[in-house]
């Protein structure tokens, strides 16, 4: 039996891992070369979906690394694996203080849509997240365009997009879409009216 059809009875999510690496200077070259040693360990991990790599900073010593993996119990075995550890270690004096250990753990745009105060419930269909989701990033979008978009031409193209993404993930996570989720309660939730 497949992964996919053993979990039919539970709602699998997808899980979604971020790590940051603040490079020490003059290590640049070996940092990327552990990059590549390290996507392409996770690569040929069961229940892998993807990694995406981003440098953060024009100077080329800020990294994000985004992980992608089927469910929760997949990205365990990752994070416990022993090519992981060896790797990291490896990695320790390459890379400044910190713990590359500490992780944010997503597990999609569900985490939107939580009605404050409320138990966890089943989350509404996808193609009304789409929408609510929607109307959240319209307003940010403006203001950015309107009054922010000036302030950013000197950033070379591709970070522009980061830039905008620091700005609307936080914002979308913490400020609208909660007072969103609870502002459409009745459209999203109409069950538990």
């Amino acid at each position: 039996m497949d992964k996919k059809s053993s979990h039919h009875h539970t709602q699998v999510e997808p899980v979604t891992l971020v790590f940051s690496f603040t490079v020490n200077k003059g290590h640049e070259k070996e940092f990327e070369e552990w990059a590549h040693e390290i996507t392409d360990a996770v690569r040929h991990f069961e229940g892998h979906l993807g990694s995406n790599w981003i440098r953060t900073d024009s100077n080329g010593r800020e990294y994000v690394v985004i992980l992608k993996f089927f469910d929760v119990e997949d990205s365990n075995k990752w994070l416990k694996s022993q090519i992981r550890k060896r790797l990291i270690k490896k990695v320790l004096p390459l890379v400044k203080e910190q713990n590359p250990n500490r992780l944010q753990n997503v597990t999609g745009l569900e985490t939107w849509f939580t009605l404050p105060g409320r138990m966890t419930m089943k989350p509404p269909p996808r193609w009304k997240m789409v929408i609510a989701t929607m109307i959240g990033i319209y307003p940010i979008g403006l203001l950015y365009q309107a009054y922010l978009v000036g302030y950013f031409r000197e950033i070379p193209l591709l970070l522009r997009p980061v830039v905008l993404s620091l700005i609307l993930t936080p914002a979308l996570t913490y400020i609208i879409m909660p007072q969103l989720t609870k502002l459409l309660r009745k459209w999203l939730y109409p069950e538990t009216q």
